[in-house]
């Protein structure tokens, strides 16, 4: 049955993507939902949460709310918490509430813009895409909304680089290098929003995950599969293993190989293990429920928004 899961949870939805993008740079994140988005991208797909301050907010939306659109309530909301916050600019990220009621976010940034001095962002998410898809929007929208062209600005930044991805090894981009990116001496994508965000920026850009460029996983050996992000798989083929990459989320023609495959449910995973003949599976430890019978190495790569293991 198509989208049936017998083992795997959930991953990680567009809206905690794109909250994660924007967790730390200083702006007030508003997400449109009664509470229970919110809450999931609290408890469990922002694993800074416990760690370090952001401002991420419910709009504590009421079945009447939605339902007549009371978009005067929310940004009345949104001044008040401006009034009380010191911050850089306000993010308005989406849900399946305001997709099913068909939200007009320009309209909505203007009226917010309207009562406070700061800009506004929408990032039009509606919980129904995979995290990469949310990152892909939220780059998207602030480069539209901060990126000017600047004269050289640093060596590198790297894009794409977040906790959903990387768990603990990631690397937070500051609204500054938002700012100036189109300056930057050297661009990498970390990933498959990464790779969408270089591209919509149209500069030369490096497919590179820092974290492995350098540091191939012990333990892979011979034929070996990697379910992980696009580039973490691009990354250790690329130092010379031999490797398929399979992927549950984005899979750029500029990354895709013969053998490589986008994957959607856990059955077409248990298939290209079987029918791989792979010495080595290199993917989070909790796809290793799917194929028990596997006899050869299995090497953990962890992937938060598939696991939620740092």
């Amino acid at each position: 049955m198509k989208g049936l899961r017998k083992v795997l949870t959930p991953f990680a939805p567009d809206q905690s993507g794109a909250s994660g993008v924007l967790y730390s740079m200083g702006a007030l994140i508003v997400i449109i939902d009664a509470g229970g988005c919110t809450g999931n991208v609290c408890g469990f797909d922002e694993p800074r949460w416990h760690e370090s301050r952001s401002a991420v907010f419910s709009a504590g939306l009421r079945d009447m709310d939605a339902i007549l659109g009371r978009d005067e309530l929310l940004a009345s909301k949104i001044k008040s918490a401006c009034d009380r916050i010191d911050t850089s600019f306000v993010a308005v990220i989406g849900t399946p509430v305001p997709a099913t009621i068909g939200t007009d976010y320009k309209a909505l940034k203007k009226l917010i813009e309207s009562k406070i001095d700061i800009p506004v962002l929408p990032v039009i998410t509606n919980g129904m895409k995979l995290y990469n898809e949310g990152e892909k929007l939220a780059y998207k929208a602030l480069i539209d909304e901060f990126a000017s062209d600047t004269p050289a600005y640093r060596d590198r930044i790297v894009i794409g680089m977040t906790p959903l991805t990387y768990g603990r090894y990631h690397e937070d981009l500051s609204l500054d290098d938002i700012r100036n990116i189109r300056g930057a001496g050297e661009l990498i994508a970390a990933s498959s929003s990464g790779i969408d965000a270089c591209e919509y920026l149209g500069k030369d850009f490096m497919i590179v995950s820092p974290l492995y460029k350098d540091n191939i996983p012990e333990g892979i050996k011979g034929r070996t599969l990697v379910c992980h992000d696009e580039v973490v798989g691009k990354t250790i083929r690329d130092a010379g293993v031999d490797c398929d990459i399979a992927t549950f989320f984005k899979l750029h023609d500029i990354v895709k190989q013969d053998g490589d495959k986008k994957i959607t449910e856990e059955d077409e995973f248990i298939a290209l293990v079987r029918n791989g003949g792979y010495d080595t599976i290199a993917a989070d430890i909790c796809l290793k429920e799917l194929v028990p019978d596997f006899e050869g190495r299995w090497v953990d790569l962890k992937c938060f928004a598939i696991s939620g293991r740092l």
